[in-house]
């Protein structure tokens, strides 16, 4: 992993995992202090540019947090970025409203992408009429595609009233906007899903998802596995929900193949109470594994909540159970390349904070907001991609 500090104590991530053909990459932006939105955005994306230039990476996804007054900022300041470096800025991004656990509007930004070997191994635009646009990485025997901010819109484009009904139809237009690429939700590995109001209604996101899920053949018996999955307090405008989607087909020998990681050594199956997805998905490809965990918190083998009003506690239960699921892999902290730490205040990310540096948690590149998790009496919540 290369990391520096630039301007404006902006810290840039970037981890690589060379293969054959390409070479995976993970680049993390982070503003390391309190500052106006045009100052944190510039430094984060002078550097960020810099580092895709220099690898000659192929965004697949990109995701920034922060406050939603911000965006419009936030956004021109990454395009002024882009240009200055010769980089595409209508390539797709995802904005979510991610509150700063420090005196900032823009916490920072996340992309995923790669570096080809060789002129087969390409990364594009797609545009449709379904969903604005996403991306399509193709590889040898392989193609994935991701969709950015996936919402619950009508045909015309007007959000209806009412989350049930905004829910249905963000996963309906998903499963639309695969099938006009050739793919269904049954290949899909990863979600990524945003509730504003996520302590309102999370319930009911479980039943909707669970529904479109048993009526796409995705989980049950004879299903095929559920994707690894977070749902968390987020926001992106007026919408109730969006998420994104990340799909694989493998169209030939030695292709990529996905495998669920449907419980982990210290959490069952989340289905057992009522979440449709799996703890993680392991993709693999020339030889390597890339881990996509789950959403993980503080909840034990019988879905309870542990250490309830226990920051500290939870915190270690959090990283306990992330680091169960690597180990199994064969691995471990230390070959995480990309995370997120949601924490539910200020009193939770300290505690967070203190428990990492104790135990000298390894330095993995990691983006901090504060959000409400899945439950009341849960504190903290963190996803992971680890390259094994």
């Amino acid at each position: 992993m290369n990391s520096q500090t630039t301007g404006h104590r902006c810290r840039i991530q970037t981890c690589d995992s060379k293969r054959g053909s390409f070479t995976e990459y993970h680049v993390t932006g982070t503003s390391e202090a309190a500052g106006s939105a045009s100052e944190c955005a510039e430094a984060v994306f002078e550097g960020m540019a810099s580092s895709l230039v220099e690898h000659e990476i192929q965004p697949i996804q990109e995701k920034l947090y922060g406050l939603f007054a911000a965006k419009d900022d936030v956004l021109r300041r990454r395009e002024e970025a882009w240009l200055r470096h010769g980089l595409d800025p209508s390539t797709p991004v995802t904005w979510i409203e991610g509150r700063p656990p420090m005196d900032t509007p823009f916490v920072g930004a996340q992309v995923w992408g790669i570096s080809s070997h060789r002129g087969d191994v390409s990364v594009r635009t797609l545009r449709g009429s379904i969903a604005e646009s996403g991306r399509c990485w193709t590889g040898h025997g392989f193609r994935m595609i991701h969709l950015p901010a996936v919402h619950g819109c009508e045909a015309d484009g007007s959000l209806p009233p009412g989350h049930f009904r905004q829910a249905e139809l963000m996963f309906s237009t998903a499963g639309a906007a695969l099938k006009a690429h050739g793919l269904s939700w049954q290949n899909v590995v990863r979600t990524w899903i945003y509730l504003p109001r996520l302590l309102d209604w999370y319930g009911d996101l479980n039943k909707v998802r669970t529904r479109h899920f048993a009526a796409a053949g995705v989980g049950g018996e004879h299903g095929t596995p559920f994707p690894a999955s977070t749902g968390i307090q987020g926001r992106h405008g007026a919408e109730e929900c969006f998420m994104d989607v990340l799909a694989l087909e493998t169209t030939g020998p030695g292709g990529a193949v996905a495998t669920p990681v449907r419980r982990s050594p210290r959490q069952d199956q989340s289905f057992s109470y009522g979440s449709a997805f799996s703890r993680g998905m392991t993709i693999a490809v020339e030889g390597k594994k890339t881990v996509h965990i789950s959403g993980t918190a503080s909840i034990n083998r019988a879905g309870t909540t542990v250490h309830v009003d226990d920051p500290e506690g939870q915190s270690l239960e959090t990283l306990m159970s992330i680091s169960a699921i690597l180990e199994e892999q064969g691995g471990g902290l230390h070959n995480i390349t990309s995370s997120t730490l949601f924490c539910k205040n200020l009193e939770a990310y300290d505690a967070w904070m203190r428990v990492t540096r104790l135990l000298g948690v390894p330095d993995f590149p990691t983006v901090r907001v504060l959000a409400d998790v899945c439950r009341p009496d849960l504190l903290v919540e963190m996803e992971a991609v680890a390259v094994l």
